[in-house]
């Protein structure tokens, strides 16, 4: 249980709320906001291959039992997740510091179409449900949270 309360915990500390005054409904948020909201996509046939190997970053997210507004969706925290088979890691941001990580969580994943099962080193476990993957982003759903994510970094750490 704390293995899945520090993942959701890190995903909802917050840096800010996405701003509601975006450009216009053609804007890259509203295009993440779209694609949070969506209907789960049907996974690619390389989805394995698109999944393993990147370092994926956390951009946003969207608590499905809310309603499809864009004041709904919110900024994450930019922690990182990463999968190698059969391990994975995931390296949550700091909090108190968007400049710096905790501790990683690490251990194995297994996958089962979907659905992705983390088991840490603790022996916790979390299933995730991919709900889009492409060359370059990623829906991941957990327990009705889901978080969008992409290969590319927003911010530099050094």
């Amino acid at each position: 249980m704390a293995f899945k309360s520090l993942i959701i915990a890190a995903l909802l500390s917050v840096f800010g709320q996405l701003s509601a005054n975006a450009q216009n409904q053609d804007s890259v948020v509203y295009q993440v906001f779209d694609a949070l909201t969506a209907d789960a996509a049907p996974l690619p046939k390389n989805a394995e291959k698109l999944l393993e190997g990147h370092e994926w970053e956390a951009l946003a997210y969207w608590d499905s039992q809310d309603e499809k507004v864009f004041e709904n969706m919110h900024e994450a925290v930019g922690d990182i997740y990463q999968f190698i088979a059969p391990g994975f890691s995931i390296k949550p941001v700091n909090p108190q510091n968007s400049n710096e990580y905790l501790s990683a969580i690490t251990g194995s994943f297994t996958r089962n179409n979907r659905t992705l099962i983390l088991k840490a080193q603790s022996g916790n476990e979390l299933a995730l449900d991919i709900t889009f993957i492409d060359e370059h982003y990623l829906i991941l759903e957990i327990e009705g949270l889901r978080v969008f994510f992409t290969q590319v970094r927003s911010f530099n750490t050094h």
